[in-house]
């Protein structure tokens, strides 16, 4: 159990590794308008990155522009986002009300406003908006302004709790991301993030975690393994140099022997 900060930042460096020898190198997204940096940010959280994508490419076919999108009713995107999409009645809420409340302090949905912002000053103002959780502001933060940021949603908070580097049952979404920004360098920061993102939707996903396939198993004081040897039946012994197979007649009379 770790006791002090230094022991956070090697083992978030140990998790860090793992994680890159297992899934490579994170990409770069490309995405350039800030406005959709956003809606990822809310469609992400507890949904693979196949499932933000197909989502996006639908909020696209369905509305005329990002205007219309800001317009909407939560129910209709709730409806282009479809039923079985994650947590879709809450997304297609914060989304309209993140962007209209933009609107209505810069008259605007280019968001060229955050040029002139300073990396804290953009998060802050994002942090201010209602309805906009600390992640969402981060995720922002850093990725139209490079601020340094490790943004910590549900599936961040799960796999790191698990891992024993945060206790998400006491501690707060800021709290969290402000302790693993202390812990993780800036040049370092984007890519632990992807990586504790992408164990989250591959292996450790909500209910029951797929520990047996993990490359942090041996180290995770929450994976849950089989027995050693369970269900394996005992391989038989290879003969020594030099014995001999006992005799058939040998073997009849042992058996002879134990029937009398």
């Amino acid at each position: 159990m770790m006791t002090t900060f230094s022991d956070k930042v090697r083992r978030l460096d140990r998790i860090r590794q793992h994680l890159r020898r297992r899934y490579g190198e994170p990409p770069r997204l490309a995405v350039t308008h800030p406005v959709e940096h956003a809606i990822r940010a809310i469609l992400s959280e507890e949904a693979t990155g196949a499932e933000v994508d197909d989502a996006i490419d639908r909020l696209h076919r369905h509305f005329v522009d990002l205007n219309d999108l800001r317009v909407s009713r939560p129910r209709e995107i709730r409806d282009v986002l479809g039923s079985e999409f994650p947590r879709s009645g809450h997304k297609a809420r914060v989304i309209p009300r993140l962007l209209d409340q933009v609107f209505k302090h810069h008259n605007s949905m280019v968001w060229d406003f955050l040029e002139g912002m300073g990396k804290t000053e953009a998060r802050a103002y994002f942090e201010k908006l209602e309805e906009v959780r600390p992640f969402v502001a981060a995720t922002i933060a850093r990725d139209c302004v490079g601020a340094h940021a490790v943004p910590v949603d549900n599936d961040v908070a799960r796999v790191l709790g698990r891992l024993a580097v945060a206790t998400p049952a006491t501690e707060s979404e800021a709290g969290m991301q402000t302790i693993l920004e202390r812990a993780v360098k800036a040049n370092r920061a984007y890519e632990v993030h992807w990586l504790v993102k992408r164990l989250a939707e591959d292996l450790c996903i909500v209910g029951t975690p797929k520990c047996v396939e993990c490359p942090l198993s041996a180290m995770c004081p929450s994976a849950v393994l089989p027995a050693k040897g369970k269900g394996r039946r005992k391989a038989a012994k290879p003969a020594t140099k030099g014995s001999r197979p006992p005799k058939a007649g040998a073997k009849r009379h042992k058996a002879a022997a134990r029937k009398n």
